[in-house]
């Protein structure tokens, strides 16, 4: 934590919610880190809030931290960041999962894991659980590449794996599965 002071300087704000006496999740714009409660105060992970309007060459997140945006942008799409050779594909995996008349798309790889909302105008009658039960990997692929949109970016200091185990059904593909459903 006081290495992240000393580089950064002090957070635009923090939540102190589940802190006994040091707030150990700190917002930088759009950069949210959340420390261990523990001292020395460990980061735990961070993320990149609200990527679904990063756009430009660059983010500037604070007046000493400026994230380089190498043509990703919040519309970057799934199989875009599965063929940006930032990881080998098949070492990706891509979870989703329907939460009510919503579908969650996370990739996986190594301590990354990235967040997608899927615009679901398209399903019918609105139910994400059924169009999920109903359809095929490929059509389901082809149908919610296209319409997901970048919600945020985690880097934790484990590998990253689904979101909350055993909270939703989540089905999995490898990366490379899916860059070659989407071709």
């Amino acid at each position: 934590m006081i290495d992240i002071a000393n580089v950064l300087g002090p957070p635009d704000g923090w939540i102190t919610e589940h802190a006994e006496t040091i707030p150990v999740y700190w917002t930088f714009g759009k950069l949210e880190i959340s420390f261990g409660e523990e001292a020395p105060h460990r980061m735990n992970w961070f993320q990149i809030e609200e990527a679904g309007y990063l756009e430009g060459d660059f983010e500037i997140l604070t007046d000493r931290l400026v994230l380089t945006l190498d043509g990703f942008s919040g519309h970057t799409k799934p199989s875009e960041f599965l063929a940006a050779g930032l990881w080998a594909p098949e070492d990706a995996a891509v979870f989703y999962a329907a939460l009510s008349d919503d579908i969650m798309l996370n990739i996986c790889a190594g301590s990354i894991q990235i967040h997608f909302r899927v615009d679901t105008d398209f399903i019918e009658d609105g139910d994400a659980q059924k169009y999920l039960a109903s359809s095929t990997v490929s059509q389901l692929v082809s149908d919610i590449d296209s319409r997901a949109t970048l919600d945020s970016i985690y880097c934790y200091s484990q590998p990253a794996f689904e979101e909350i185990p055993g909270a939703f059904d989540w089905n999995l593909l490898n990366g490379r599965d899916y860059l070659e459903v989407v071709r």
